[in-house]
């Protein structure tokens, strides 16, 4: 089951580009919204929220207590700075403990192959995650699956080889790979194979290539 844990939240009376002072004051400014939930503006201490948000990231049930209201929310989503990378803003969506929702969540793999622990492969995971449907306090924040059982090259772990507790269910094909190995001979092998020679091109001229650093969205206005 989804842990709950408790954060506080102060109702938040400062919008636009006054909220940089909010930062500068260790707090991070946000949103609470839902279905039939009219929307409210919050403030979360930076130092509180960081640390939630390590432990549950976006797939376990926080309680957050606005005032002296509590409402039972995920962290929907979260802005940050394009360069520093600290969180700027953050959205928490309100959810009905009573009515079934769909969620990705992710896949950690425990145990050991014998054959990862002499050297000769490496696991390799084909999903990351799940996606699985129940009662928001029944969604777990991870699914844990045993690769101990992968003693040979050609083992696999498909999704319907997840143990699950009834209280929720997987939604991806049963028959989809979950987990494989990958020889470390072959994986060595094919790094150092000579590359095939192709025809020098006549030089013309330079080009470099810049890469944009992504944003997950910008100052709130």
């Amino acid at each position: 089951m989804a842990s709950k844990i408790t954060l506080d939240a102060s109702v938040r009376e400062v919008f636009g580009k006054k909220v940089k002072h909010l930062r500068k004051q260790g707090m991070i400014p946000g949103t609470v919204y839902g279905k039939g939930f009219d929307p409210v503006s919050v403030t979360v201490d930076d130092k509180l929220f960081n640390s939630v948000y390590r432990k549950v990231g976006r797939t376990a049930l926080i309680e957050l207590n606005i005032g002296r209201k509590k409402q039972s929310v995920f962290v929907q989503e979260v802005q940050r700075h394009p360069v520093k990378r600290n969180i700027i803003h953050v959205d928490f969506k309100v959810v009905d403990l009573k009515v079934a929702l769909q969620l990705e969540v992710p896949v950690v793999a425990v145990g050991e192959s014998p054959i990862v622990a002499r050297g000769d492969a490496l696991v390799n995971h084909v999903l990351n995650t799940l996606q699985v449907e129940g009662l928001p306090a029944d969604l777990p924040q991870h699914i844990e699956v045993d690769v101990s059982g992968l003693d040979q090259l050609d083992k696999s772990i498909l999704v319907r080889d997840v143990q699950v507790d009834g209280k929720y269910k997987i939604l991806n094909d049963p028959e989809q790979v979950l987990l494989s190995l990958t020889p470390v001979r072959a994986a060595v092998a094919e790094e150092e194979a000579p590359a095939e020679e192709a025809a020098e091109p006549e030089l013309v001229g330079s080009q470099r290539e810049e890469g944009e650093e992504e944003s997950e969205g910008g100052e709130e206005e």
